[in-house]
């Protein structure tokens, strides 16, 4: 009887002090409370020990298919769970002098020695992935000219078809949708622009203070940021031969503009109101996504931007909002007709005569002028500062006074300024 006792007692014991990974058991990598099957020799009450797992780490040396030991033999505990620190040292299959050993002793308890089953590892699998291509691109060079008043200033020289690189297919994911069209027998070939893609073309990426002016008129500044048009039509491939440019927006409004209007020496003014503007640099017309007034820049719908010829040019015409499309054509839309008189040229005049000049397009240009017989430009007086439906108050005619030789000429946005039209008149 003593003998079946102490049998039964040495079973018991080996049971406790070696552990086994099974399917169902609590590891640290499976956290949950589970019951483990301890042996044959007890009785169903003591078959099912409940385990709930410590807050404690795995070592760092447990690896798949390697031998361990997970009870200690003096604490009855998995000796991952107690609280004494482990000196934890990587060891080799079988070798018990390297096992993770505790207060810097070889941890050899006499236990049964079992294996980690090695499990069947599946990789994920390789998603292949296409770059998007790389464009090649040449900076713009930039040269010395001198504005109408005869200041000098810096300009971006006109594109030449050497200037211009090759068309390039571009590719856009679905995840970048399309903002912008460039199409029109004046490019190669039509291209799609993604948000992405504008911001990627680094070498055109500018921010610009803008001077503006409206059709109100009013004066200000704008900041912009965003890829010069000189710099993405020369990536869309546009042909040497390209003549006019319109600019639409998703609501049907748009704004066109000739070759010398875009690709011409255009300007922002440092101080720019009704008085008089001053401190001209030269400025590149801009495809922005960013905008607004200086200093409150924000992240819009993208919006062209253009310099100006004079203070006077209502450059907010051309400032296009939600974009979508750029059409570029070899097609010349001609030049604007020169202004007329009220009073045909030649003619003798009573002092304080009253005169107008007058334009089919009235309020599409503006009409420079002078009084003085010399030819006039974007900084002379103009005679219709604001469109007829806004303030037409401030379209106030000439008073004759004396002899007089007037010139005048019509520009606006679409077409080539006019010639220059002369009127001679006597005053009695």
């Amino acid at each position: 009887m003593m003998t079946v006792l102490a049998l039964m007692l040495f079973n018991a014991c080996a049971s406790r002090t070696s552990g086994v990974y099974e399917e169902n058991a609590v590891t640290p990598e499976s956290p949950h409370r589970v019951s483990v099957d301890q042996g044959e020799n007890l009785n169903q009450a003591e078959n099912q020990i409940e385990v709930e797992r410590v807050q404690a780490e795995e070592p760092e040396s447990l690896e798949i298919g390697e031998e361990i030991t997970d009870f200690d033999e003096e604490t009855d505990e998995p000796w991952w769970q107690q609280d004494e620190p482990l000196d934890l040292e990587p060891k080799g299959s079988g070798d018990t002098a390297n096992a993770p050993s505790r207060n810097g002793e070889a941890h050899t308890p006499e236990s049964k020695v079992t294996t980690v089953p090695e499990r069947s590892i599946t990789e994920a699998p390789v998603i292949s992935v296409t770059e998007a291509p790389v464009i090649s691109v040449t900076e713009t060079p930039v040269t010395t000219v001198t504005d109408v008043l005869g200041n000098a200033v810096e300009s971006i020289l006109e594109i030449t078809a050497d200037d211009i690189p090759a068309s390039t297919t571009i590719n856009i994911p679905a995840s970048m949708p399309v903002i912008l069209t460039i199409t029109g027998d004046g490019v190669r070939e039509e291209t799609t622009w993604s948000l992405e893609q504008l911001q990627a073309l680094e070498g055109g990426y500018r921010e610009l203070t803008f001077s503006t002016t409206n059709n109100w008129p009013s004066f200000g500044h704008m900041e912009a940021h965003g890829v010069s048009v000189h710099y993405l039509l020369q990536q869309a491939g546009m042909l040497n031969s390209a003549a006019s440019f319109r600019f639409l927006a998703e609501d049907g409004y748009h704004a066109t503009l000739t070759y010398n209007q875009l690709f011409g020496n255009l300007f922002s003014y440092a101080s720019h109101s009704a008085e008089g503007s001053s401190g001209a640099s030269v400025i590149e017309p801009l495809i922005s996504w960013a905008w607004g007034d200086v200093g409150r820049v924000r992240t819009e719908n993208i919006r062209s931007f253009l310099g100006q010829n004079g203070p006077w040019t209502v450059n907010m015409a051309s400032f296009v909002r939600d974009l979508y499309r750029i059409e570029v054509s070899t097609a010349s839309a001609g030049a604007w007709a020169p202004p007329t008189a009220s009073i045909p040229d030649g003619s003798v005049v009573s002092a304080g005569t009253e005169l107008e000049l007058l334009h089919d397009h009235r309020d599409n240009i503006r009409i420079y002028y002078t009084l003085d017989g010399t030819e006039p430009n974007f900084y002379s007086p103009v005679f219709n500062p604001s469109a007829s439906s806004f303030q037409p108050h401030l379209i106030v005619p000439l008073e004759l006074t004396e002899n007089v030789i007037i010139k005048a000429f019509a520009a606006g946005f679409g077409r080539e300024q006019s010639t220059v039209a002369t009127f001679n008149y006597l005053v009695e």
